[in-house]
């Protein structure tokens, strides 16, 4: 279609909207009329004669127009024009239908459901029947539009309905009518906030309510919201409804030489959901913007405003959050024009390095002698000049210094006559030249390099370049290595810093806020935000944050450079005065800026600068040597643990660099009742043994496995060791096996049990059943496995075809490789007949085992104290070992015992006054405590077959003779030390006992005045 054509329809219809304007019906009807000759414009023209038609209170002409308009469109918004006819017709049994039918279209359209309000009131036998489709579509519109709020007002003010409760800018809030006393918000039949609830000044019949929705819930729970014991009508509230909003907007021009804009605004965090904008011109005019997708879009379509000139100045405003959002008109004049700096070109304005000076004069010494090493040399530029302020400081040692550098002549030094603090010293820096930029540096911030020539860069890569701030080891939403700040002594700043230069070059990103530790702001953006606000901050804190928010109303961006690592002492500033100044300055900015913290808030969770920091990572780990050797393992407690800690110990001091590669948050199966929802978002991080400050190793969901692969070929990786699969998702250790050679340790049966121990609902061991019964129990009873609706049969073909492609798997004893054989080998032979699992026993290192008992006890001791170790849970033998106490107690039986270490209920076994717990205890402290607790015997009442046990080791080294259940690794390695006594499992607590006391007496340990006699 030719431009002559696209320009005749647009100027029909505006022609139409003017005529509509002067309620000018004749004229608008014979340009709507021209319009229908036009295809593209048949629709368009339909519309607006039904409107003219409805101006001019010609609803005949309306409704013939209306019919022609719905049998050519598929629109709901078409057929809630038709609604609007019939309703202004009195035809209120068509309007119903007609609003029905456009709610089945778009269940959340905000006139349909008003409509479909309006026209059941009127034909009153509707009305309760079309409540459950209305308020739905009410609720989700109630937060942009303020009609649908109105009618759920009415309806809870007339007592039609008693409570409602809907989304808005994140929060859930509500009315209840004036008799409500309590809400309360609900998840899982938790109370998770509530509230009394009392009636408006405004509106005596209405107790509105607002519940803030907790951080770490928002977007991934299903809330009810209960008044009075009731459920509102509005809830359960699905997750998408309390997602935190990030609300999003763009403008431009309508065409060049036009006035008006088209406007695009939505939310990022739920696309679905309605976005209102307020647009404020430079005179003040308001008009509201309301961006509603339609069913199935992703995107609201973008509006045109012709009521506002695009001119430098207009803003937006989201009213639901009361965020500002800004942009340029046009590229404003006074900005230079983006681009690379080379090394030696200068930037378009000189720059003054501002250094606020007044206490801790080793800190401030320094900082500035650093900040002079930076600045001479090959670094040197002409352009810039280093202006130190003296604040009237106290300490002597101070004002020598100050007098030290100006005598040095390389800074201009200025003293103020009296202390103005720190606020108005920066600001007075800053007003000093009106043509240069400034860089303020805090004194107790250390700079390398050619920071300032990095800096620089970052600031001109982009004309709205408002601010810019470098990473530093203590710098709030910009620390590296650790994000919450680490201390400058142990932060190797001139390597970080080479670091940062050489891996993220001319790297930025842009962040809500600069931090003012070290700050260059552009002297185009000082000019249009202003100085630092002296009145509200003080002597200082905030007064950066607050600047970069106002910079951010005009359009400027804060950015940071990825590339610098400035060395910050943290807080030195204003030494202990600190966490109060901070709890200040965050009390103003929220005043001041309502939407400041959310938005902090919201970039913290977001944390788009986890790329640059696992880059950084990635590098500082390079650079220590590669890592040769990927252990995969869970952190599991306990024996695995303790085995791969000792593994990682010998291959480093081998020389073998080691990288732990852990997964957490993959989907788990939720307990019965529950919704079924990660604990932790799913995610895969490395770490590097002897470098735990490398935290930011970490790849996110199923999205960073590929860079995950990158980053372990770029350490070297050349081998790998599996330990255990738990919380590995299948797709990741395709992705490993297929990579990398590789070896498996087996710490438990995960390999054939995806409840891992062999143990079933009943918490007893399940001896091995069919794979149908297999499949009942985890089907019943759940699993520990990824992904959460696996089969113990798919799991079982998945675990075989990657244990046989292993070099060999390491099991520690012959009772776990013949139960992992019983159970793979018939499936390796399936898929690869005469392919054997490459099983090899080789035991873990043990401790030295005396020959014969240590310990000296008496002959007739009061009690026989039976020593229990580890953290004894419900696998290893809390039941039973709760059950022997409390027989102890109830026979009166010369018997107690000892645990080292704790377990699931201490009170319970409390009670029965024959158990004592020692508490968790290390590794290192096993052998003392056991010697300590002068015990008799050692008690293994563990219900699994184990793999190993490292408390039986323990026991076993401390000279105890121990009792164990005749089953697993436990019964192989006594029957093999030949020391000890085996049980049958299941064997009541008075047997067990009568076992007990037995073996004592066999040891010759006869406790005064015992009884009991029976074996097993």
């Amino acid at each position: 279609m030719s431009d002559t054509v696209l320009a005749r329809q647009r100027q029909i219809l505006a022609d139409i909207d003017a005529a509509l304007a002067r309620q000018a019906y004749e004229a608008a009807t014979a340009l709507s009329l021209e319009a229908l000759l036009w295809p593209d414009a048949r629709l368009e023209g339909l519309r607006h004669l039904v409107q003219a038609a409805l101006g001019a209170g010609r609803l005949d002409d309306a409704a013939r127009h209306a019919a022609q308009l719905v049998k050519s469109s598929d629109v709901a918004a078409d057929i809630v024009l038709e609604g609007v006819v019939a309703l202004g017709r009195g035809r209120a049994e068509q309007a119903v239908f007609c609003f029905g039918r456009a709610l089945d279209m778009d269940a959340t359209h905000p006139l349909a459901a008003v409509g479909l309000y309006q026209a059941a009131s009127l034909f009153s036998p509707a009305l309760i029947d079309i409540l459950d489709r209305v308020i739905p579509a009410l609720c989700w519109n109630a937060e942009t539009n303020e009609t649908c709020l109105g009618v759920l007002r009415g309806l809870v003010a007339s007592g039609a309905i008693p409570a409602v409760a809907y989304p808005c800018g994140g929060r859930i809030d509500g009315i209840a009518g004036a008799s409500a006393q309590r809400a309360e918000l609900r998840w899982n039949d938790l109370v998770v906030a509530q509230m009394p609830l009392s009636a408006t000044l405004a509106d005596a019949r209405l107790c509105p309510f607002s519940f803030t929705v907790p951080t770490d819930l928002a977007g991934r729970a299903r809330f009810d919201i209960i008044v009075d014991g009731g459920r509102v009508l509005g809830a359960p509230l699905e997750p998408a409804a309390t997602q935190p909003p990030r609300l999003m907007a763009r403008a431009m021009r309508i065409a060049e030489g036009e006035g008006g804009l088209i406007v695009r605004a939505w939310d990022a965090a739920c696309p679905a959901r309605p976005v209102a904008l307020d647009l404020l011109g430079p005179d003040g005019q308001a008009h509201r913007l309301v961006f509603r997708p339609e069913p199935g879009a992703k995107l609201a379509d973008a509006q045109t405003v012709p009521i506002l000139a695009p001119e430098e100045g207009v803003r937006g405003i989201f009213p639901s959050t009361q965020e500002p959002v800004y942009w340029p008109a046009s590229a404003p004049r006074h900005r230079p024009g983006s681009g690379v700096l080379s090394r030696d070109q200068a930037p378009p304005r000189p720059i003054d390095v501002i250094v606020p000076i007044y206490g801790d004069e080793a800190v401030t010494r320094a900082c500035l002698s650093a900040l002079r090493d930076s600045l001479v040399g090959a670094y040197a530029r002409p352009w810039v000049h280093v202006i130190l302020i003296a604040d009237a400081p106290a300490d002597a040692a101070v004002v020598a210094l100050v007098a030290e550098v100006e005598a040095q002549g390389w800074a201009t030094v200025l003293r103020n006559a009296c202390n103005l603090g720190f606020v108005r010293t920066v600001n007075r820096g800053m007003a000093l030249h009106s043509d240069r930029d400034v860089v303020l540096l805090n004194a107790d911030a250390m700079v390398h390099g050619d920071w300032l020539h990095r800096l620089t860069v970052a600031a001109y890569q982009d004309a709205a370049i408002g601010t810019v701030t470098p990473l530093s080891n203590d710098a709030t939403i910009l620390s590296y290595p650790d994000i919450g700040g680490t201390p400058l002594a142990n932060t190797p700043i001139p390597f970080l810093d080479d670091l940062a230069a050489a891996t993220l070059a001319g790297q930025i990103a842009d962040v809500p806020t600069g931090v003012g530790f070290c700050f260059y702001i552009r002297r185009d953006c000082l000019d249009d935000v202003g100085y630092f606000d002296a009145e509200m901050f003080g002597q200082g804190y905030g007064e950066e944050n607050d600047f970069c928010w106002r910079a951010r109303a005009r359009g400027w961006r804060n950015v940071a450079a990825l590339d610098i690592v400035v060395g910050h002492v943290g807080g030195s500033s204003f030494g202990a005065e600190k966490l109060d100044r901070i709890a200040t300055a965050m009390g103003t900015l929220n005043r001041l800026h309502p939407d400041y913290e959310p938005a902090v808030h919201a970039f913290i969770a977001a944390d788009p600068l986890l790329p640059a920091r696992r880059a950084l990572d990635l590098a500082w780990a390079q650079s220590q040597g590669p890592r040769n050797c990927l252990v995969v393992c869970p952190v599991l407690g306990g024996g695995t643990d303790r085995f791969v800690d000792d593994q990682v110990a010998t291959l480093t001091a081998e020389g073998v660099g080691v990288v732990l590669l852990r997964a957490e948050g993959w989907q788990q199966p939720a307990p019965e009742g529950e919704e079924r929802r990660p604990a932790k978002p799913p995610r895969v991080f490395l770490e590097i043994p002897g470098m735990p400050q490398l935290r930011s190793l970490v790849y996110e969901g199923t999205a960073g496995l590929p860079q995950l692969m990158l980053d372990l070929r770029a350490l070297g990786v050349e081998r790998m060791v599996v330990h255990h699969v738990m919380g590995v998702p299948s797709i990741l250790l395709d992705m490993l096996a297929a990579q990398w050679p590789y070896e498996v340790h087996a710490h438990d049966y995960v390999w054939i049990c995806p409840r891992i121990n062999l143990v079933d609902g009943s918490d007893r061991y399940c001896r091995e059943p069919s794979v149908s019964v297999c499949e009942t129990c985890v089907l019943g009873n759940g699993h520990r496995l990824h992904p959460s609706d696996l089969s113990v049969t798919t799991w079982r073909r998945s675990m075989a075809a990657f244990l046989v492609k292993a070099r060999r798997v390491i099991c520690p004893t012959q009772d776990t490789a013949r139960r992992l054989a019983a159970h793979l080998a018939p499936l390796v032979m399936a898929q690869s007949p005469g392919t054997a699992l490459p099983l090899v026993v080789r035991p873990h290192p043990d401790l030295e085992m005396p020959a014969t008992p240590l310990l000296t006890v008496p002959a007739h001791p009061s009690m026989v104290r039976v020593a229990v170790v580890g953290a004894i849970g419900v696998v290893k033998g809390y039941d039973v070992l709760l059950d022997c106490a409390r027989d102890a107690q109830a026979r009166n039986l010369p018997l107690e015992f000892l645990v080292v270490g704790y377990t699931k209920n201490d009170t319970l076994l409390f009670e029965t006054g024959r158990v004592r717990v020692t508490g968790a205890y290390t590794r290192d402290e096993t052998l003392d405590l056991l010697r300590a607790g002068q015990s008799h015997l050692g008690f293994l009442p563990s219900i699994w077959p184990e793999t190993w046990s490292y408390t039986l080791t323990e026991m076993l080294a401390a000279g105890l003779t121990v009792a164990a259940f005749d089953l697993g690794a436990q019964a192989e390695r006594l029957r093999h030390h030949g020391r000890g006594m085996l049980m049958p499992l299941g064997a009541t607590s008075p047997r067990i006992n009568d076992a007990l006391l037995e073996l004592a007496r066999r040891q010759g340990i006869v406790p005064a005045g015992s009884g009991g006699s029976a074996s097993p």
